[in-house]
């Protein structure tokens, strides 16, 4: 579960493509259900014609349809609101992962914590917003990865035996930084705030040390040229892409102001099938 970032799914490629591939006889069964937009606290800019979407309204019913084993989860983005660091905002964001907390746990299942991306406001350099001035999606503030700095050490003082926390603030910060050392103007987050591809692999990469160190990854530009002609990556994204949507309308949510909702989960089932199929069928001529 996540926004954006979760929605655009390619690091849920990078993850379930590595996974298949080191343990191809093992039952694999990720649903991505990101929603662009969506908070854990329930926050929005002041001035949106209509509020961010809550994945706590839709909490319940993914939970109930589903009945995850695991739970990731990656919030924290657009829970700032784009704004300075606010003791109520951040109230808010603590509420909302708690019960989710809570309720994940309630249902049998384990939950994973991801921290908040990062924000890298050079590329936006014209749009960003000072102390004083109005503060939006479109105009975020210029030390809004503070923020995301202040999110992530919280989630991290979570961490247990029962609850998991991949710190994928820290890392990618730290990549991050360690690019622009080479090259000032660097950046994998080249809107300010969505990871491109490579930013995806970092992602995937630092989920994959922390669950699966025994799974080790190559340079990320190098790796993702090699996938753009794996016949196998290709169909785990299209099969990621397909199942996503089908189950983020199955179990249902409000945004702008509209509600999705659909009947059913069948027929996309039935896509998945075959989609299952050509997967066995790639692996069996491998073998």
């Amino acid at each position: 579960m996540g926004n954006s970032i979760t929605q655009h799914g390619d690091y849920v490629d990078f993850i379930e493509y590595y996974l298949r591939t080191h343990y191809p006889d093992n039952q694999l069964d990720i649903i991505s259900i990101g929603l662009s937009g969506e908070t854990i606290s329930g926050t929005s800019e002041s001035g949106r014609d209509f509020p961010r979407p809550n994945v706590r309204k839709r909490l319940d019913s993914a939970l109930h349809m589903i009945s995850p084993e695991v739970v990731l989860a990656c919030y924290g983005m657009n829970d700032g609101n784009y704004n300075p660091l606010d003791s109520l905002r951040f109230e808010a964001y603590k509420k909302g992962v708690l019960e989710l907390k809570s309720k994940v746990e309630t249902h049998g299942g384990q939950l994973i914590l991801m921290t908040p991306t990062v924000f890298d406001p050079n590329p936006i350099e014209n749009r960003v917003s000072k102390a004083g001035e109005t503060h939006e999606y479109w105009h975020p503030y210029f030390k809004y990865n503070d923020v995301l700095i202040a999110y992530s050490d919280w989630l991290l003082s979570l961490e247990t035996e029962a609850v998991k926390v991949v710190d994928l603030h820290h890392y990618l910060d730290s990549v991050l930084t360690n690019m622009k050392l080479i090259k000032s103007d660097s950046t994998f987050v080249p809107d300010g705030v969505h990871p491109n591809k490579i930013g995806h692999f970092y992602m995937a990469q630092k989920i994959l040390k922390d669950l699966y160190p025994e799974i080790s990854t190559k340079n990320p530009v190098l790796e993702i040229e090699h996938l753009k002609e794996d016949s196998l990556y290709k169909l785990i994204r299209k099969r990621r892409e397909l199942r996503s949507e089908g189950w983020r309308n199955y179990v249902g949510y409000t945004k702008n102001g509209e509600t999705v909702k659909s009947d059913a989960i069948s027929s996309v089932k039935a896509e998945v099938e075959l989609l299952d199929d050509a997967i066995m069928k790639l692996y069996s001529q491998s073998n």
